[in-house]
């Protein structure tokens, strides 16, 4: 709680700021900057001067120079802009004298803002994300905001100011001394003997200016800081009131009772540990505008600028997409005598696809087949093979149970018809065995509670594994994966129970009961669910377990997810992270965040494998099933050349670290959630719908290429040789800005999804390749915005949503990546050279044709 001159300081080009703002209360203060304040969303009251106005949804209001005033609300979001335009040297006007009647609360015509508001709107939209042109734009649109205002608004000086600049810099003098001795006996009188004034006629001054007496302002700065203290609970009530300046505790405290109605210390047990922040205190000693999370407000600052450049014509041009190119220092010279080690290429040991029952429909077979053909996976990750649409339990009128294993055999007929092995996931919940009834996630309302008969669920699983054994034989089903459940690490709400024993129980009894049936059968878990930045504490501890119940799994399963749930206690997550997005679909979720760290995924692997070590377990395969940058189904960026670049950077820097790498998922085909009309709405597949391959398959198809034997690999690159081959693949990875990763969505569009990325760049390779003889003919596959992106291909087709079959077949056609190819002659050494676009892939590969 400030009162004092605030002092604004401008960057050396450009004399404006712009913030945005959640504002509680703002004590009275002036400075020489004109203010000019949006009212975004909420109730807010400005006094200027002894002036008050109340603004309401939309309404804005300029604050000229030196003019005193205060803001109050109870939680409003605003926009301020803030211009010194005396450092606009090179414009004739008399900034000195400039003043403004810009007040749409009092304004008879509301049509006189509209262009005004047109302008911000643009300020705000171009300063979202940096650009290196970003400063050339600001000065247009600074002077066309000036014109505006000078246009519409400028009146003769009104003399209204009680204060002229001698007096304002007193009043500033004064609230500097008692901001730097308010912890001290400091007085009116002595105070008045500094200003050489006598006491009555400080007091008086003091009072017209800030409207409050110099006694109470005083306490109010003590208490301020006393509230900072309380935090500290190494600090008795007595050392915070003698601190701060308080005569004796009594004082302190009953100023406090004033204000806050209760004890120091009944606060303080209620307030201890929270961030200064969320009881709106600050040390800073300037205006006291609180911020508040970033995506609280800027889903209404997204609309105000929608709403205001909806009529506003296109731009003639638009800021240059690359700002720079990032040039090679020197060659990297590879000696390609050299293997560092053979691949075993486990990126393609899983693919996945959301339920079992989808296995059966035609779209999700022709999805694996195609994925089959061109990659060749290993096993497949599925869930619900128990679900009650798979039809695999009933009981008879006297609760007797009845199994039905016929669409499960149909499922695994046709994945071991295109050399697809499953992971036998028992999940989840048949109706008839489910402890509650209104446990259910996804769209089909799928059962996730817990069984309320364990010895019922054990009977099913020892009868479905004994079927399985008997229709396919030993030595094939022993070649199979087994586990239960999914994500039991998470919420309640989830997939996860109520405490942590219930899983324990579930996972030894379905453990045991696979056991007995067959000794050999490999059985893993827990497919525990992880993200950025949490701790690992539940997957040990469930280790831990296992081990003292001799039911340790065989092998390890795990998910992660490069997001960030910090903001969300546990308890509190739902099913809705997985629609969160861009709005696409009208989806009104709370902003999902994702991991600002860029190598966030390797150091998780770091903590994964350490863990593991520290316990005993670093011989076990750790199957990574699920994996992606987001948990949305509903994220733009996922049918971009953001997640090429993104699947292309994370599997070259931990290439077979793990025994699987399970991309989440391969066909945006599923039915957890209601299907988009949308061809590319932010699903997590490799595929569209229809088949047409997004960058992130194109990605997976490159790393196929692969041989091998590994040669080297380095920032942004990748080598590997065979007999007359060799191959290098590179990428060019941008990671999202600081804003879209907390969830700050204000620039993206369906047709605009590559503005939150800042400084992005193009990247050059030069590589010297010695001990290489011969002719070679070099091919160049290439995967960008240009070539290969079926999504940016759609908006070049100059239509969105829904497409004829002509259309669609169109797309699939064209959205293959771009190849290149020429021949060399190496003569012991070879020069291969690239330029990569943001978010480019390439496979540079060399076949001795001589």
């Amino acid at each position: 709680m400030e009162y004092r001159h605030e002092i604004i300081n401008f960057n050396n080009k450009l004399p404006i700021k712009f913030f945005m703002h959640r504002i509680g209360d703002v004590n009275r203060h002036w400075h020489q900057s004109l203010e000019l304040v949006v009212n975004i969303k909420g109730k807010l009251t400005i006094v200027v001067e002894e002036e008050k106005y109340h603004l309401s949804d939309g309404d804005m209001l300029l604050i000229n120079s030196n003019e005193i005033h205060e803001l109050h609300a109870d939680d409003a979001i605003i926009i301020a802009l803030q211009m010194k335009l005396e450092l606009l040297k090179d414009i004739n006007i008399d900034t000195k004298n400039l003043y403004f009647d810009c007040n749409s609360v009092t304004a008879d015509n509301p049509d006189t803002f509209k262009q005004i508001k047109r302008v911000i709107a643009e300020i705000l939209k171009y300063n979202m994300n940096h650009n290196e042109l970003i400063d050339y734009k600001n000065a247009s649109l600074i002077y066309e905001l000036i014109y505006e205002l000078c246009a519409n608004f400028k009146i003769e000086k009104k003399e209204t100011n009680k204060y002229s600049e001698e007096k304002l810099d007193r009043l500033s003098r004064v609230l500097d001394y008692i901001h730097s001795k308010y912890d001290e006996n400091i007085s009116l009188q002595s105070l008045a003997e500094k200003e050489f004034l006598s006491i009555p006629y400080l007091s008086k001054f003091f009072k017209r200016g800030m409207g409050i007496s110099f006694s109470d302002y005083v306490k109010q700065i003590r208490l301020h800081y006393s509230v900072l203290d309380l935090l500290d609970d190494t600090l008795t009530i007595d050392e915070i009131a003698h601190k701060n300046g308080f005569p004796n505790t009594r004082s302190f405290v009953t100023a406090f009772k004033e204000k806050f109605e209760e004890l120091p210390s009944v606060w303080r047990k209620q307030n201890i540990g929270k961030s200064l922040g969320s009881i709106e205190a600050t040390k800073e000693k300037s205006v006291n505008y609180f911020q508040m999370e970033p995506h609280a407000y800027y889903e209404d600052v997204a609309q105000f600028i929608e709403e205001h450049l909806k009529d506003a014509p296109p731009p003639n041009h638009k800021i240059s997409d690359v700002e720079t190119s990032e040039l090679a220092d020197a060659p990297i010279s590879v000696d390609l005598t050299k293997e560092e080690m053979q691949l075993q290429h486990t990126f393609k040991t899983f693919t996945g696809v959301s339920r079992a029952k989808e296995v059966l429909m035609a779209p999700v077979q022709e999805a694996l087949t195609l994925a089959q053909k061109e990659i060749g996976y290993r096993y497949i990750k599925m869930h619900s093979l128990l679900d009650d649409d798979m039809m695999v339990y009933s009981e008879a009128r006297d609760g007797t149970p009845i199994y039905n294993f016929h669409l499960i055999d149909q499922v695994i007929d046709f994945l071991l018809s295109i050399q697809l092995k499953p992971l036998i996931q028992f999940s989840f919940m048949p109706r008839l065995l489910a402890s509650n009834l209104d446990k259910t996630v996804f769209y089909n309302q799928i059962n996730t509670s817990p069984p309320k008969d364990i010895k019922k669920w054990s009977g099913l699983i020892r009868s479905l594994t004994a079927h399985l054994l008997n229709r396919y034989g030993k030595k094939e089903v022993r070649s199979w994966l087994f586990t239960v459940w999914n994500e039991p690490s998470s919420s309640n709400h989830l997939f996860g129970f109520r405490n942590n024993q219930t899983f324990y129980d579930l996972f030894q009894t379905t453990y045991q009961a696979v056991k007995e049936v067959d000794s050999q059968l490999p059985f893993g878990g827990p497919a525990a669910f992880s993200t950025y930045n949490k701790s690992e504490d539940w997957f040990f501890d469930f280790l831990a377990f296992s081990m003292e119940n001799q039911c340790p799994p065989d092998f390890i399963t795990i998910h992660y997810y490069d997001i960030d749930l910090s903001n969300v206690k546990k308890e509190e997550l739902d099913i809705s992270i997985f629609q969160v997005g861009n709005h696409i679909d009208s989806i009104d979720e709370q902003p999902l965040y994702l991991s600002p760290v860029e190598d966030s995924f390797e150091q998780f692997i770091d903590r994964l494998k350490k863990g593991l070590k520290e316990i005993g377990f670093e011989d076990k395969k750790v199957f990574l099933t699920e994996w992606n940058s987001t948990v949305s189904h509903r994220d733009l960026m996922n049918d971009t050349c953001f997640k090429s670049a993104y699947i292309i950077k994370n599997i070259i820097d931990n290439y077979d670290r793990l025994d699987a790498f399970g991309y989440w998922l391969l066909t945006d085909f599923h039915e957890e959630y209601l299907m988009s009309k949308n061809l590319f709405h932010g699903g997590l597949g490799m595929l569209a719908y229809q088949q047409i391959k997004k960058p992130s398959y194109h990605a997976f198809s490159f790393l196929n290429k692969l041989s091998d034997t590994l040669v080297e690999k380095g920032d942004g690159y990748l080598i590997t040789k065979e007999e007359d081959r060799v191959q290098l693949l590179i990428h060019n990875y941008h990671h999202y800005n600081e804003k879209y990763a907390k969830g700050i969505i204000l620039n993206i569009s369906y047709e605009d999804r590559y503005s939150n990325f800042s400084n992005k760049t193009k990247k050059e390779f030069r590589f010297e390749l010695l001990n290489l003889e011969g002719t070679f003919e070099i091919k160049h596959h290439i995967v960008n915005r240009e070539h290969g992106s079926a999504y940016d291909n759609e908006l070049k087709l100059g239509k969105i949503g829904e497409h004829s079959t002509e259309e669609l077949d169109y797309l699939r056609n064209i959205s293959v990546p771009k190849m290149e190819i020429q021949q060399v002659f190496a003569d012991g050494k070879l020069y291969v050279e690239a330029e990569l676009e943001p978010f480019e892939i390439r496979l540079i590969e060399l076949i001795r044709i001589v």
